[in-house]
């Protein structure tokens, strides 16, 4: 299947927006980073999408999916209690939309050169990590951890930027593409006695020992040897060969009760 094509223009532009607002630490509030993007209004609604914006006459109203209606002040800073994870991230994703409109009318329109629809939703998900987990600050923090990437740094990472673990990773993967590290964090859900790649950070330190994952691929499909007892909540760390004969030890960390959980995998 070919890969929706990347609007590197616009992914940097979201990257940078919330340095041009002057963060200088996480998290970023995000209420500070709409009334830039001219958002007017911020709403919960029991609506079948996480997220809509709406143009509107000077602006966009914007509403999150949520279980009551209630009207969220954005003039005041944004505080913990106001947005789960998932609606800061759906939220982000509403701002993102806002670069593919012109401001010149009262009521802002539609870019002719907006991409389509399948591509339009990749891009702005993937500037919606970019706001909430900017290269620079991301890039200090690793800096600041004065070790190699592991999983309790990704879960620092979401804790510290409000994000989830799967954005986190996704930042990561993107970050540190280049990332001589040889260790590979994975984010995986059980499936029947199994479990599925749901988003990686692999190092290039591991590339001579294992064969690089790829997302929404069976874990016993990647790594045949992988002892299938780790994928069933039987056991939290140990070990196995790989094809090329090199020991791999790994450990897993569950999150919560969702079925997901943090592989972490690393040459002996």
């Amino acid at each position: 299947m070919t890969s929706p094509a990347r609007d590197w223009g616009a992914e940097n532009w979201a990257d940078v927006l919330p340095s041009v607002l002057g963060f200088k630490r996480p998290p970023i509030d995000l209420y500070v980073v709409a009334r830039h993007r001219r958002i007017r209004r911020l709403s919960f609604r029991f609506i079948i999408p996480r997220g809509m914006m709406v143009p509107v006459e000077g602006g966009f109203e914007v509403y999150l999916r949520d279980q009551a209606q209630k009207e969220l002040d954005i003039s005041k800073p944004e505080t913990m209690q106001d947005l789960s994870f998932r609606q800061r991230f759906s939220l982000a994703h509403e701002i993102a939309h806002t670069r593919f409109y012109r401001f010149s009318d009262s009521v802002p329109s539609a870019d002719a050169m907006t991409p389509t629809w399948r591509s339009l939703e990749d891009n702005c998900d993937r500037m919606a990590g970019c706001i909430l987990i900017p290269t620079n600050l991301l890039k200090q923090k690793i800096r600041d951890y004065g070790k190699e990437i592991d999983g309790g740094f990704v879960r620092s990472v979401a804790s510290d930027f409000r994000t989830s673990v799967t954005v986190a990773l996704e930042r990561l993967r993107v970050v540190e593409a280049a990332s001589s590290f040889d260790r590979c964090i994975l984010l995986a859900q059980r499936v029947q006695g199994d479990a599925e790649i749901r988003s990686l950070f692999f190092g290039l330190g591991l590339s001579p020992v294992l064969p690089r994952p790829e997302k929404y691929t069976r874990i016993t499909d990647w790594l045949p040897n992988f002892p299938r007892c780790a994928l069933s909540q039987l056991t939290d760390s140990g070990s196995f060969a790989a094809r090329t004969g090199r020991t791999i030890t790994f450990t897993t960390t569950d999150l919560g009760n969702s079925g997901r959980f943090l592989l972490e995998l690393q040459a002996a």
